[in-house]
């Protein structure tokens, strides 16, 4: 009995110490999972890690040996292979966020591989020594580990605090994207007439390989990430909801893309939103935004812009009417013409049964009237330079966009132009139609050239010059490049001793149409996108087809898509189109012939499922382009793209 009692105590002790001492040890792992470094979330702060991965790859095949840059002699190189994106988009993106307290959160984004700058180090950086790591205590001092890595739109800090007057949200530190309105603060968005065969880098993977088609069939559009129609912006916001009287309102102050650059001289944006709500979609609101630059560090001189509108939205048993109108200036030590004009006007009629729903749009922008913020382009007034840099190198502080009377999609606006616009969309399960036309014209004769982009072909154009931006380039030093297109400069020679004085007039029509069946039980989607513009000194409400348009511009392009598996996807494209100009524009010394460009594009690809959240998508597509009159001015090749893309 006193065996048993002894055996029992002891197991009683024994197991008593085991159990005690695996807590303290638990409790000393928990310490070194901690530490000054956490190695483990503490579970206070509910830090949540995602993003994207997306491998890009290029290969080019040309046949002609293109002039890129007369100035230096540089050709595209016969055969070219390009790994990753040098279109300001990282190939890893990493983006973290945490929520120290139900009422406020954190985030910032990391990207890896970024080789905008054209400097190739290894994968991760330069090689460095043992010997020359920083200190754990003092990461920042010393060599920089991973110098590919860096910040891509910031850390971010936000708040939300719930008042008895309303909901208040602070966001302070990197870029946010911001939408006050058309006039003010906003981007492009359209009618939603584009092609899908050209993935845009944030396109998304879906959930199906159809999903993304038979979005855009059905409602027009597609899933878009948070840049959609909105404008960077750096600095602090503080919006404000639930407000008394059913208000809200937005107040902003710091930077925007106009902004950016290299300049050490200050500079900033401010401006801001107060909305009235009336119920069912209906508001009231005033917007207004501004930018303040000097012109030396020392501050003695600015220039910059004002806005300032009204803006509404009415709806009243399916019509609609939204608009916005108010004035705007932009100043500078050789510019200050005042406060100026600018409106826009939309009435949509709802769509029932087999009726088209009809959209009017109507706009004004006075040529004095600046603001690359808006939807609208500057297109008329000399914007005001800190330096001598040319547009699209580094260290410019001027914006690189298509100055002088431009040819643009319907729906897009520029400033000193007046117009109208009328679309129609109308549609069943299998056959839908979207389509319109457009015409405006110059309200002062403001420049002798013409500034046109070509759509087919248009990504394989960009992606001719690579880590910069240039203006003036190509054979005859006519072509700029900007963001994913290439615009063209045409020169006019109807003016009067140098001076201008013929308005533009402008003329544009898009149709889309768009076919969804089954075909041996399988997705099948057919679009078509139509376009035809011209520019002309004489009030043309459909396109000029003759040689009274300075510029005439017509062009096709047809997709396909089948889904042969629930993991592939077959795509075809083809695209045509043509270009061309009357002799009051540039002339060829050797033909003494205006423009008469055609282009063409054949692609065919496929989208492959790899996994939960993962696609492979392969492009093959090839081009041709060439200009009749101007000899110089012709390309032609093939072009491979494959791209990965992984969300996670």
């Amino acid at each position: 009995m006193k065996i048993r009692i002894s055996i029992l105590a002891f197991l009683v002790v024994f197991f008593s110490s085991e159990i005690l001492a695996q807590q303290d040890s638990a409790r000393f792992r928990e310490r070194l999972e901690l530490g000054l470094f956490p190695k483990k979330d503490p579970g206070n702060s509910n830090i949540k890690i995602s993003g994207d991965y997306r491998f890009f790859a290029t290969y080019t095949r040309h046949l002609d040996r293109y002039l890129l840059n007369p100035t230096i002699g540089d050709t595209v190189l016969p055969r070219n292979i390009f790994i990753g994106d040098d279109s300001q988009l990282p190939s890893l993106t990493l983006n973290v966020a945490g929520r120290p307290n139900p009422r406020s959160s954190w985030g910032f984004d990391l990207y890896v591989f970024q080789f905008l700058t054209g400097v190739l180090n290894t994968t991760y950086g330069s090689q460095v020594a043992d010997s020359l790591r920083p200190d754990i205590q003092y990461p920042l001092m010393g060599p920089r580990l991973g110098s590919t890595l860096g910040m891509l739109l910031g850390m971010n800090l936000y708040g939300s605090f719930e008042t008895k007057r309303g909901t208040l949200r602070a966001t302070v530190g990197g870029i946010q994207w911001v939408n006050l309105s058309d006039l003010t603060m906003a981007s492009f968005r359209g009618y939603n007439r584009f092609v899908l065969w050209e993935r845009n880098p944030w396109d998304p993977t879906g959930v199906g390989l159809s999903s993304r088609y038979k979005q855009y069939f059905d409602q027009g559009s597609i899933d878009q990430d948070m840049r959609w129609g909105n404008r960077a912006f750096v600095g602090a916001t503080l919006q404000g909801s639930d407000m008394p009287g059913r208000t809200s309102f937005t107040a902003m102050i710091g930077k925007t893309e106009i902004n950016g650059g290299f300049s050490q001289v200050p500079s900033f944006t401010y401006g801001g939103k107060f909305k009235k709500d009336w119920g069912a979609g209906d508001f009231a609101a005033i917007n207004t935004i501004n930018s303040l630059t000097y012109t030396d560090s020392l501050a003695r001189e600015t220039f910059g812009f004002n806005v300032v509108t009204g803006e509404w939205h009415i709806g009243f048993k399916g019509y609609l009417f939204t608009g916005e109108a108010g004035v705007g200036r932009y100043f500078s030590p050789t510019n200050d013409e005042g406060w100026k004009p600018l409106f826009q006007t939309k009435f949509r009629t709802p769509r029932r049964g087999r009726i088209p729903s009809f959209e009017i749009h109507t706009y004004y922008i006075d040529p004095a009237v600046v603001n690359n913020n808006a939807l609208y382009w500057n297109t008329a007034t000399p914007e005001f330079r800190v330096n001598d840099i040319p547009a699209g190198q580094v260290g410019s502080t001027v914006l690189l966009q298509p100055f002088g009377s431009s040819m643009v999609r319907l729906g897009q606006i520029t400033n000193n132009r007046q117009g109208v616009n009328i679309n129609a969309e109308t549609g069943g399960k299998k056959l839908k139609f979207s389509g319109g036309i457009g015409f405006s014209s110059e309200i002062t004769p403001a420049a002798e050239v013409i500034t046109f982009g070509n759509p087919v072909n248009q990504f394989t154009r960009s992606r001719l010059w690579r880590w910069i931006f240039p203006p003036n380039v190509g054979p005859y030093n006519r072509y700029s490049d900007i963001f994913r297109d290439v615009y063209q400069t045409v020169n006019l020679s109807d003016d009067s001793s140098g001076v201008v004085v013929n308005r533009k007039y402008f003329s544009v029509a898009e149709a889309q149409i768009k076919y969804y069946t089954k075909f041996l039980g399988r997705d099948l989607f057919v679009f078509s996108l139509l376009q035809m513009g011209s520019v002309q000194r004489e009030f043309s409400p459909v396109v000029v087809t003759n040689e009274k348009a300075y510029i005439r511009q017509y062009a096709a392009e047809f997709e396909t898509y089948y889904a042969i598996t629930g993991g592939f996807l077959l795509n075809l494209y083809y695209g045509y189109e043509r270009t061309l100009g009357n002799y009051l524009t540039d002339l060829d010394e050797e033909t003494l012939r205006p423009r008469y460009q055609y282009g063409e594009g054949v692609g065919v690809g496929c989208d492959i499922d790899m996994g939960k959240n993962t696609r492979l998508y392969l492009r093959h597509r090839w081009f041709y382009f060439r200009d009749e009159s101007f000899n110089l001015d012709r390309f032609r090749g093939r072009e491979l793209t494959v791209e990965i893309k992984a969300f996670f």
